[in-house]
């Protein structure tokens, strides 16, 4: 028995006596059924909610080739060979390099792990101002990162890391090094698998033979703090048997107090269950209609390029830069969500130094700023033109992407009284001066001050709760921009996301800006609301800047205020959902009352399809 087995098991037999000796013999811990019911409405540790960042890693035999096509993930290159994906790209590398006789099995001699060293790793994440770390113990292709006899047994040839490779318990020496430097440490575990015999011929002798026993192994063995399933969206729950093995992880893990699981246990069930949610790239997935509690934390995951794994074939332009990074991870926390990074070492373990730089820059930002991220709730505000907001008890912390060309930063809508205000990069925390004119904006003078690198953060101290007014307000000249991420959805309307350079604003090389649009307009149910002040008696212009993806075009919507609705259709595609085009809509009259609602609603949407992509409205007074 391993040092590390041996600890865990002294660890969980005095867990199991201290809990029998006081939680579990005075009916403290809360026992759960195997129904989602029950299990939802277990009370989540805490610590989730304000950990806000943590490192994700795909490491494993995938890491030796390395290689996809850099619109996808390299740790599908089994899958990517098999299929003949994007135009034969992996199979002609594989075939060329390997050799058409090279079996996927033969890359695990070669995934060697020479020069990893998890102390090493566990530090750099220490430096990121992370709080966790999640190892995908097992992909899609079944190779374990333990010494799991199953994932050997079952294909009837070595295939842990512990058999075959680099002969090392890759997820105990992680775990003891991650905890040594004080963050929890979690475990990514595939439900399905390639090339498994007994999952092709027979599902539910392969969950209860295989799948299940090596869930309560990695629990048995590690303790984990974080259980993230994955690969459960071709099946639903009840083949994977998901409500029992949640309701075993809850009942009989010792960490009761740190254990959270996400939200990937069956076919269309992300966002709707588990202790939190989760997003990758900005999308739910898995078949989901959508998140359903949109107090529940959320967790997005993504890597800093396009693909989870390491790609050989992603340069410094697939890499978010580090002003993009830090303002991702912002964009989720001023949502009430947070931020797993994925991080794709190399075959030797080596974390590459691109990698490492971004982590490091983020590491820097967040040992100044870190009290407007960790422990904080989401912004008030709906949308601010220069950047984002967080809340924690009575302080706003404003996050300027865009730091104000005149030096005085505007800030609209927010009713309570702000006691003072200082810039968290400044040294002395000297206060700023503000004055808020008639209309109740907010100017905060921060003449003589510089930004922070990526994103400067300012402290409102407020003198009691902060309320923010929903109404939209004209700008200067009168016009009205009504913003994805200000609509109120229903009817399965999504906010996406999509970051890169923008084309709508003029900025430096090398700087990236996160823009939103409301997708998923895939029902006649569908809604958008926004709430806004717009003059009395005045007569304005309705503009519309849409996207629609090849084969969606058809559909019809309308834009409805103030008793008068203005007709749209879809009659042609824009080459890409992300490619927008804008549109007029026609006029409308406003009536005497300042206040006005505006629903944008699908009329039509083709079988099968979604209507289209909208980033904004823009009203133009005429």
């Amino acid at each position: 028995m391993s040092f590390v087995q041996r600890r865990t098991l002294c660890l969980a037999v005095l867990t199991t006596l201290c809990l029998g000796i006081s939680g579990q013999a005075n009916g403290e811990r809360q026992k759960f059924e195997p129904t989602w019911e029950s299990l939802n409405a277990r009370r989540s540790p805490g610590w989730f909610a304000d950990a806000k960042f943590g490192i994700f890693i795909h490491w494993g035999v995938y890491s030796v080739p390395a290689i996809c096509d850099t619109s996808t993930y390299s740790e599908w290159y089994w899958w990517w060979y098999k299929s003949n994906s994007h135009n034969g790209l992996v199979r002609k590398f594989h075939d060329k390099w390997y050799g058409a006789d090279f079996k996927y099995q033969d890359f695990a001699s070669q995934f060697k792990a020479e020069l990893w060293d998890p102390d090493a790793w566990a530090k750099l994440f220490k430096r990121a101002g992370a709080r966790y770390v999640v190892l995908v113990s097992k992909h899609h292709d079944g190779y374990a990162l333990w010494p799991s006899e199953q994932a050997s047994q079952t294909r009837g040839y070595p295939w842990n890391s512990v058999a075959t490779g680099p002969k090392r318990d890759i997820c105990g020496e992680l775990s003891e090094a991650v905890r040594r430097q004080g963050l929890k440490m979690g475990f990514y575990y595939s439900f399905m698998e390639w090339d498994n015999p007994l999952y092709d011929t027979d599902k539910k002798r392969y969950v209860a033979e295989h799948m299940i026993p090596q869930i309560k192994d990695l629990m048995r063995r590690y303790r984990p703090a974080v259980v993230w399933p994955d690969g459960e969206w071709g099946h639903p729950d009840t083949l994977w048997r998901s409500p029992e093995i949640v309701a075993w992880i809850y009942n009989h893990c010792d960490n009761p107090d740190e254990l959270v699981v996400n939200d990937r246990w069956g076919r269309a069930l992300r966002g709707q269950s588990g202790d939190y949610y989760t997003t990758e790239y900005g999308h739910v997935g898995g078949g989901s209609p959508g998140l359903k509690d949109p107090n529940k934390p959320f967790e997005e995951c993504r890597g800093i390029g396009g693909s989870f794994a390491f790609n050989r074939l992603e340069n410094y332009d697939h890499y978010l830069t580090r002003e993009g990074l830090v303002q991702l991870l912002i964009e989720k926390v001023s949502r009430g969500g947070g931020l797993l990074l994925n991080l794709g070492p190399t075959a030797d373990g080596r974390i590459p130094v691109i990698q490492q730089d971004r982590l490091v820059a983020l590491g820097q930002w967040l040992a100044v700023h870190g009290e407007a991220i960790y422990g904080t709730a989401k912004g008030r505000f709906k949308h601010l033109p220069w950047g984002k907001s967080t809340t924690k008890g009575n302080t706003v912390y404003l996050h300027v992407f865009d730091w104000p060309a005149d030096h005085r930063l505007k800030v609209e809508a927010l009713v309570t009284p702000v006691k003072q205000a200082c810039l968290l990069h400044d040294p002395e925390r000297r206060p700023l001066k503000i004055t808020r004119d008639g209309a109740g904006t907010l100017s905060i003078d921060l003449l003589g001050y510089h930004p922070f690198a990526c994103a400067s953060v300012i402290a409102l101290e407020c003198e009691g709760d902060p309320v923010v007014s929903d109404l939209i307000l004209p700008d200067d000249t009168g016009i009205v921009t009504l913003a994805a991420e200000r609509a109120d959805l229903s009817g399965g309307l999504q906010i996406e996301t999509t970051t890169g350079p923008s084309s709508d604003t003029p900025l430096t090389s090398g700087q990236q800006t996160t823009r939103y649009n409301i997708g998923f307009w895939t029902s006649t149910e569908a809604r958008a609301t926004w709430s806004l002040r717009l003059e009395p008696n005045q007569r304005y212009e309705a503009w519309i800047e849409w996207a629609c993806a090849p084969g969606h075009e058809g559909g019809a919507y309308a834009l409805e205020v103030d008793g008068q609705k203005l007709e749209g259709k879809v009659s042609h595609d824009t080459g890409h959902w992300q490619t927008y085009q804008s549109l007029r809509l026609g006029t409308f009259q406003t009536g005497s009352a300042p206040g006005q609602t505006i629903l944008l609603r699908a009329r039509q949407v083709p079988a099968g399809k979604a209507l289209m992509n909208v980033r904004r409205i823009v009203l133009k007074p005429i």
